[in-house]
């Protein structure tokens, strides 16, 4: 019986320790999504299939982000819910996660605003000052559908979704109607049943969100087959998926495709899956741990992509850096020289509103 008990103590002090991953994983995931929406490469349409293959690489590599967060995120769902009603939950949420998006939502528009201001005071046209009631709905519309902030509406939504259905949250057939949702998301792209863009996929998340759950419910069985796979197999698991990546949306490009990398790409999926299991097993660096991840991701995630609208054009207009006209290999090496601009600012932004007992909510702090 001693002995049992010594077992049982070490395998939870080991499950323990590897809750440290999510702090970790997330850290990783969020490099990737920064350097994502901060990509000179973002929403242009290159001509030669030369140019084409540099801007999906730039892209594809970093697109597991996205959907390594809601598993992650469905995790701690799981592993809270012994802890939580579903109102208590959901409550709990809403404090610690709607309050500062609200906050950042608001400094947004104002800026916004302000540059409105800027503009009609220099004789440019201003649709703030001519109709500031359809030039603020215009504004929340950017906001909550093409930037990062859409993230915590459809997260919300999720785990609405989750919990209102709890009692079916281990239910496989569960699982398969979430993932049949995810893949008619991926199906879409090529007939445009309905709009495309991932940031109005509402209904596209919630599986991963689930399988984060499920994560949970079986982790000591996840630590026993992770343990045993090899680094040749998982990391030609991922290059092998990131070239399939790469070729789908490569033949969305050429298919006319006005949303070629869209995180639900059937092969992106895989690819984000594979991911995960990569991160998990290999990319556990310590070093990360003295970066307070757990304490500066979501204040990064809130505030990057104001940095990136607002700012950033200030920066390269007297630059004269005009994304259009530029080759595609300054593009990509402008992609990393942006992306660490971007994050190191956003980094350090967190990190002194987090010293600041009266404003460190604001970055879930």
């Amino acid at each position: 019986m001693p002995n049992f008990v010594k077992l049982q103590q070490m395998t939870t002090k080991n499950i323990t320790k590897n809750y440290d991953f999510i702090d970790t994983m997330r850290f990783i995931a969020m490099i990737g999504i920064v350097m994502e929406h901060s990509s000179p490469f973002l929403g242009l349409k290159l001509n030669t299939l030369h140019d084409q293959i540099i801007q999906t690489v730039a892209l594809q590599f970093i697109k597991f982000g996205t959907i390594v967060f809601f598993i992650l995120a469905g995790f701690l769902i799981g592993d809270k819910f012994n802890e939580y009603t579903t109102k208590q939950y959901l409550g709990r949420r809403l404090r610690t996660t709607f309050k500062p998006w609200i906050f950042w939502v608001t400094i947004f528009i104002i800026l916004f605003y302000i540059d409105e201001c800027v503009r009609y005071f220099k004789g440019s046209d201003s649709l703030g000052f001519t109709d500031p009631i359809a030039y603020l709905l215009d504004r929340i519309h950017f906001i909550v559908v093409q930037t990062s902030f859409w993230f915590i509406i459809n997260f919300m939504l999720c785990i609405t979704i989750l919990l209102v259905f709890r009692k079916y949250m281990y239910k496989i057939t569960f699982g398969v109607i979430l993932g049949i949702l995810s893949l008619f998301y991926s199906v879409n792209l090529y007939y445009d049943w309905i709009p495309t863009g991932h940031t109005t996929a509402l209904l596209g998340f919630v599986f991963y969100l689930w399988l984060g759950v499920i994560l949970h419910k079986y982790f000591n069985e996840f630590i026993s087959w992770i343990n045993k796979q090899s680094f040749l197999l998982i990391a030609g698991a991922v290059l092998i998926t990131f070239v399939i990546s790469c070729a789908e949306t490569i033949n969305l490009i050429q298919l006319g495709s006005n949303d070629s990398g869209n995180t639900l790409r059937f092969s992106n999926i895989i690819f984000s899956l594979v991911s995960f299991l990569f991160l998990y097993k290999y990319c556990n660096f310590s070093v990360i741990e003295k970066l307070k991840p757990r304490s500066m991701t979501f204040g990064i995630h809130l505030l990057h992509h104001i940095l990136i609208i607002i700012f950033l054009p200030m920066l390269l207009r007297p630059m004269k850096i005009v994304y259009a006209h530029q080759s595609a290999w300054s593009l990509f090496f402008l992609q990393f020289a942006i992306f660490i601009l971007i994050y190191a600012t956003t980094y350090a932004i967190v990190y002194f509103i987090g010293k600041s007992e009266k404003w460190k909510w604001t970055v879930g702090q």
